[in-house]
C-alpha cells in the first residue's frame, strides 16, 4: 500500500513539475528526474511478489517492457548528464526548450505503467476441480503455408537486401507482405504447438527436448529465415522470434529462468546486436564474414559515444517524443484518440473503411503517429521514417492525460499477461496469443505503439481459429 501511495505522490509531483519545467537543458533538473526514476523503479522491483510462479522469474513481461522503456525514454538523457552527448545535437533534442518537459512526460508514463501493474488483482481460481476439455490441433497446415510463404519471400525479395543492404534498400512491396505474413505464421505455430504440449501434458525435460517436440522441420524453416535476416543486417525479427520461441518453452514447462542466467543472456544478446549494427555500417562490397572480421577487430567507422552503445539506435527513438511535444498543441491540435482508433481498425478486418467515414483528411500523415511525426520532421516528401514511441503516441492523441491513462492500462494488461502465462490453468486462446505476442515484442513496444502488437494478436487468433475449424481433426501433436 505504501508503495502505491509513494508512486501516486510522485505522479502528482511530476504533473506539477511538467507545467513548470525549465525551458533549457538544465542538468540539475534532469538529475532530479533521474533520481525519481531510480527511486520509483526500486519501489517497483523490490516489491514482494504475491504469486509464487513469478517469484524469482526473470522471463516476464514487465521486466522486458521496463527495459525497453528505460532504453528509449532515458538512455540519452543519462548520456547527456554524463557528458556523452552535447546539447547542440538538435537531431536528438529537436528543441532545447522542451527537453526537460519531455523527460518529465516519460517519467510520468513510467510511473503510470508501474501503477497499472500494482493495481492488477489476480483472481484466485480453484484448480482442483478444473478440467481442461480442449483438444490439440495439427500445425501441419500452418507449417505447409509458412513454407510456401517463405519461398515466396525469397522469390520476391530484393537480392541486395539479403546481401547486407538493410536500411539502404527495401526488400520490395510483395516481399514485405510475405515477411509480415511469415512472422505471423511463425508465432501462430509456436502458440498452437506449445498449447498442444500443455493440453497433452508433454512437458519437455530441457530446451533440447523442447526443440525436438516443436519439430525439426519447423526448426529448419525458422533457421533458414533467421540466417537470411542475420545476413541482411536486420535485428528486430531475430529478437522477436527467438524470444517467442524461448517463451513457448517456459509457457509449457512453467519453470523459472533465474535473474543471473537471464542477465547473462541479455548481455550476450546486446553484444550480438551491437556486432550486427557494426556489421551493417561497414563497406557493402565486403562479404558477411569479412564484415564480421572487421567488427571484431574494431575497424567500424561508425562509433557512438554512449554508456550503452549496443542500444543507442533504439534509444534514438526518444527524439520522436521531442518532435511530438515541440509541435503539438502549439502548431497542431491533439488527435483525440484518432491514432488509437486507427490501430484498432487495422486490427479488425474490413473496419478500416470506417476511417474514411469518420475523418475528412485521410492523408498518409494521419495514418499513424509514426507517419505524423515523420511529416512533422520532414514535411510532405520524407526520405525515411522517423518512427514513434508509445509515449509520443499517447501524447499526440490526448496529451498528458493520454500518457497517464494509456500507460496505466498498458501496465495493467501486461501484468495480467505475465500472471496468466505461468498459471496452472491453460489460458483461453486469445489470452495465450496476447501473452506470447506481447512478450516477444516487449522491448520494442517502447519505440512503437502499444496497440501495434494487438493487430498481430487478432490476426494470429483468426489464423489459428481458421486452422482449427478447417483442419479440425484431433491431433496427437504435429
Amino acid at each position: 500500500m505504501l508503495r502505491k501511495v509513494l508512486l501516486i505522490f510522485f505522479l502528482f509531483l511530476l504533473i506539477i513539475f511538467y507545467n513548470v519545467a525549465p525551458k533549457n537543458m538544465d542538468i540539475p533538473a534532469m538529475v532530479f528526474l533521474l533520481a525519481i526514476v531510480i527511486f520509483c523503479s526500486i519501489l517497483f522491483f523490490k516489491r514482494k511478489e504475491s504469486i509464487f510462479e513469478l517469484k524469482g522469474q526473470f522471463l516476464k513481461h514487465t521486466n522486458f517492457v521496463v527495459l525497453g522503456l528505460f532504453i528509449v525514454n532515458f538512455q540519452l538523457y543519462i548520456d547527456y548528464v554524463l557528458g556523452n552527448i552535447d546539447s547542440s545535437n538538435l537531431f536528438i533534442w529537436v528543441n532545447k526548450s522542451i527537453v526537460v518537459k519531455s523527460f518529465t512526460l516519460s517519467t510520468i508514463g513510467l510511473i503510470s505503467f508501474y501503477l497499472g501493474v500494482f493495481f492488477y488483482k489476480n483472481k484466485v481460481i480453484n484448480t482442483i476441480n478444473h478440467k481442461n476439455e480442449e483438444v490439440s490441433y495439427s500445425i501441419k497446415p500452418l507449417l505447409y503455408l509458412s513454407t510456401i510463404v517463405l519461398a515466396a519471400y525469397f522469390y520476391t525479395v530484393n537480392p541486395l537486401y539479403l546481401m547486407g543492404f538493410y536500411g539502404i534498400v527495401g526488400m520490395g512491396d510483395i516481399a514485405t507482405y510475405m515477411s509480415l505474413l511469415f512472422n505471423i505464421l511463425i508465432l501462430a505455430i509456436i502458440i498452437q504447438s506449445t498449447r498442444n504440449l500443455r493440453i497433452e501434458n508433454k512437458i519437455p525435460i530441457n530446451i533440447v527436448h523442447y526443440v525436438k517436440l516443436m519439430g525439426i522441420p519447423f526448426l529448419i524453416i525458422l533457421g533458414v529465415y533467421l540466417i537470411s535476416v542475420l545476413i541482411s543486417g536486420d535485428r528486430g525479427p531475430i529478437i522477436t522470434i527467438v524470444l517467442a520461441y524461448v517463451s513457448g518453452y517456459y509457457f509449457v514447462k512453467r519453470s523459472k529462468l533465474s535473474y543471473k542466467t537471464g542477465l547473462i543472456f541479455i548481455f550476450l544478446g546486446a553484444t550480438i546486436i551491437s556486432l550486427l549494427g557494426e556489421v551493417r555500417s561497414l563497406d557493402k562490397n565486403l562479404s558477411f564474414t569479412q564484415k564480421l572480421d572487421q567488427s571484431f577487430n574494431g575497424e567500424s567507422l561508425d562509433k557512438v559515444t554512449s554508456f550503452s552503445p549496443s542500444t543507442i539506435e533504439l534509444a534514438g527513438s526518444v527524439k520522436t517524443t521531442h518532435y511530438a511535444l515541440n509541435y503539438v498543441p502549439k502548431n497542431h491540435d491533439f488527435l483525440y484518440g484518432r491514432f488509437q482508433m486507427q490501430q484498432l481498425f487495422k486490427a479488425l478486418p474490413f473496419l478500416s473503411i470506417f476511417n474514411q467515414l469518420i475523418y475528412n483528411d485521410t492523408s498518409l500523415k494521419y495514418s499513424s503517429s509514426a507517419f505524423f511525426i515523420t511529416w512533422v520532421h520532414q514535411g510532405n516528401n520524407p526520405t525515411y521514417g522517423d518512427g514513434s514511441s508509445c509515449i509520443a503516441d499517447f501524447y499526440l492523441d490526448f496529451g498528458l492525460f493520454g500518457v497517464i491513462i494509456g500507460m496505466f492500462l498498458f501496465g495493467y494488461f501486461i501484468r495480467l499477461a505475465e500472471v496468466k502465462m505461468y498459471n496452472k490453468i491453460i489460458p483461453p486462446l486469445f489470452t495465450h496469443i496476447f501473452i506470447i505476442v506481447y512478450l516477444s515484442g516487449a522491448i520494442y513496444i517502447a519505440r512503437s505503439f502499444v496497440l501495434f502488437e494487438f493487430k498481430n494478436v487478432v490476426w494470429i487468433f483468426i489464423l489459428i481459429t481458421f486452422n482449427k475449424y478447417i483442419f479440425n481433426k484431433k491431433s496427437k501433436f504435429g
